[in-house]
This record gives C-alpha cells, sequence and structure tokens, in this order.
C-alpha cells in the first residue's frame, strides 16, 4: 500500500485535518467560489497573492525531471513560484495547490519557513504523501481544495457512482473531472469514506501500464496526464527587460546582455519572438 494512507494528514492527525477542511472551505468561498478548479488552480494562486496586495511571481517553464515538480522562494519581498510543465498536467495542478498552502501559511499566519528556506516539491511527496508535518498538511490542503467534499458527493450522484460498486473505471471518470493524480483522488476518496482501506490497496496493486492503457480510453482524463513542455511562461521578466530599454533605466550594455539572455531562455524552448 505504500505510505499513501500511513503519512496522510488524516491518518497521522485527524484534527488538524479537520481543521484544513474548515479553512479549505473558507479560502473556496474566497477566491473560488463553488468551481471545480482543475487548471484554474494557476489564476486562483494569483488571485489569492492578488487580492492580500503580495507581490507574487508565477513561473511555469519544462525541466526535464519527472522528480522536480515545484519550487517557492521569497525574495526581497516578492513570492516566486515554479512549476514545472514538463510534468503531466494534473500533476502540475497538485503541485501549484500544495504551494499555494506554504504561501497561504506565510501570508495568514506568519510562517516564515518559505522566507527562511523555501519550498522544494519532489515527486516523491505527491506520490507517497509527504513525511514532514508541512508536506502531509499541504498535500492535505491540496486535495481539499482540488476536490472538495461537496463537489466529490455531488459528481457520484450526476455519474452514478456507487461505493458498493466502485471499479477503476469510475476512479478515472473522478480523476477526470477533478484533474488530480490517482492517488490523490484515491485519498479523497478514503478520507471521504466512499472506500475503505481494503479498496486502496487494491487499486495502488494496479500495474501502470494497465493504469495508463485504461486513462488512455478515457479522453478526459488523458488530457490531464499529458506533458505540457510547450508552455513558458518567464513571469513579468520579458515586460520588465523591455522596460528597461524602453524607458534607458540601464545603460545601453546592460540592457543589451539582458534582452540577449532572455533571448537565448526562449529559444533554448523555441519560443523566442511571441
Amino acid at each position: 500500500m505504500g505510505n499513501v494512507l500511513e503519512n496522510s494528514l488524516f491518518v497521522q492527525n485527524p484534527g488538524r485535518f479537520q481543521e484544513l477542511s474548515q479553512a479549505v472551505v473558507q479560502f473556496n468561498s474566497l477566491y473560488n467560489g463553488n468551481n471545480i478548479i482543475q487548471d484554474d488552480i494557476f489564476s486562483v494562486l494569483a488571485n489569492y497573492a492578488r487580492k492580500k496586495q503580495e507581490p507574487l511571481e508565477l513561473l511555469r517553464f519544462p525541466t526535464r525531471d519527472d522528480d522536480f515538480c515545484a519550487l517557492t522562494c521569497v525574495k526581497k519581498g516578492k513570492i516566486f513560484v515554479y512549476i514545472n510543465s514538463w510534468l503531466p498536467l494534473s500533476k502540475q495542478i497538485f503541485a501549484a495547490a500544495h504551494e499555494l498552502y506554504h504561501i497561504w501559511c506565510f501570508i495568514e499566519k506568519k510562517d516564515e519557513s518559505v522566507l527562511r528556506n523555501g519550498s522544494f516539491l519532489n515527486a516523491a511527496v505527491i506520490d507517497e504523501d509527504g513525511e514532514s508535518r508541512e508536506d502531509r498538511e499541504a498535500n492535505a490542503f491540496a486535495g481539499l481544495l482540488l476536490v472538495p467534499s461537496n463537489a466529490l458527493h455531488e459528481q457520484m450522484q450526476i455519474y452514478g457512482i456507487s461505493r458498493e460498486r466502485f471499479n477503476l473505471n469510475d476512479l478515472i471518470r473522478l480523476m477526470a473531472i477533478f484533474s488530480v493524480p490517482f492517488k490523490a483522488i484515491l485519498l479523497r476518496l478514503y478520507e471521504e469514506q466512499y472506500v475503505n482501506a481494503d479498496v486502496v490497496c487494491k487499486f495502488l496493486d494496479i500495474k501502470q501500464e494497465i493504469l495508463e492503457k485504461n486513462i488512455g480510453y478515457e479522453p478526459d482524463a488523458d488530457r490531464w496526464q499529458r506533458r505540457t513542455p510547450d508552455i513558458l511562461q518567464p513571469g513579468s521578466l520579458k515586460r520588465l527587460i523591455e522596460q528597461n530599454a524602453e524607458y534607458d533605466l540601464l545603460v545601453d550594455s546592460r540592457a543589451e546582455e539582458d534582452q540577449e539572455t532572455l533571448r537565448r531562455i526562449l529559444q533554448r524552448y523555441g519560443r523566442y519572438g511571441e
């Protein structure tokens, strides 16, 4: 069964899980409403920082490393969030929601751990659930935010998904609806008591190639598993470099050097000139 259940906040600290569950309901009401978030998570993250009047740069570009998911740090009063667009989109979505928790703690709880150390998210934290308290809480926050209790119940009713006859196709359909990774939706079903530990174990024993084959049969699910290396969002870097040149804020040699550096970065991904 791995550590998906054992390391989850739901099992390790039920009281804290309930606190986060209530906090996520309030967060959703303020920054998302009743929508199923899916890839709007990137807009939700940016909107949260904007409404809190916290400067934030969201960067997305591909790093060909399946283990490297995301990074958050605070430099000179600005929050920087990087999401690896090489990953399957569902994992990018979950990574963004995970990092949103650390940002939420930094802003709301005055938690300075992100300020001091930053946040580095690797695949093991998502796939097996985090071993540290902070990562367990961030994963629980992400799951609750992306798969809200009421929405999960509603979608199961709409699609006629029964806990008594729950099967792999049902699981894949829910993955597609909420655009989250396989283990994330499985854990949320367990937390909401739609499946028990034995059912979780049965699904976790499914071989990866069988899971991928069945996901491929469901177009709505398959599109969230695709990698998006074409996504390149360098934040405000390009705009700032152009403004520096336009308003003569730097000497010509420095402005030209900055433009050449950006050109090489974008050219690396085949995106120069956009």
